[in-house]
């Protein structure tokens, strides 16, 4: 659903600049604007009754559900996991076995061997960058 199709079955819509507008509320008796109204940078409509009134009974009021203020996601496949981390835990948690794995190579190049334990360390280090990267490209 766009926008306007949303604010076309509103009274009083104002905009306010920006993506947003206020309107009157179409679940109560509403004779000035109490509704607001925006559209964030990746489609979705968001609602907000100051008076109170809950999303799903004033999208209702329009004759709508809660699923026509989300606009379709093509990349989103029936099964998919969101991911488990945010960008930056990704990428700290990448630095630090990234300097596992450098500390393990310069001891090598220093002509000392690894331990189990650090040989054990270095291959979890792997594993663990190998699935950050699965996680990144999923």
């Amino acid at each position: 659903m766009s926008i306007e199709a949303l604010l076309s079955k509103l009274d009083k819509v104002k905009s306010n600049g920006g993506g947003k507008w206020l309107a009157c509320c179409p679940a109560h008796p509403d004779k000035s604007p109490s509704l607001a109204i925006k559209q964030t940078d990746d489609g979705k409509i968001l609602i907000h009754c100051f008076s109170g009134c809950a999303v799903a009974d004033v999208v209702a009021a329009v004759g709508l559900t809660l699923v026509d203020l989300m606009p379709e996601n093509p990349d989103y496949r029936k099964g998919s996991k969101p991911p488990r981390f945010n960008k930056y835990e990704l990428f700290d948690r990448l630095v630090s076995e990234a300097l596992i794995m450098s500390l393990a190579i310069r001891q090598l190049l220093d002509y000392q061997g690894l331990s189990p334990d650090d040989i054990t360390r270095v291959l979890l280090a792997e594993r663990t960058i190998n699935g950050i990267v699965r996680e990144v490209r999923s």
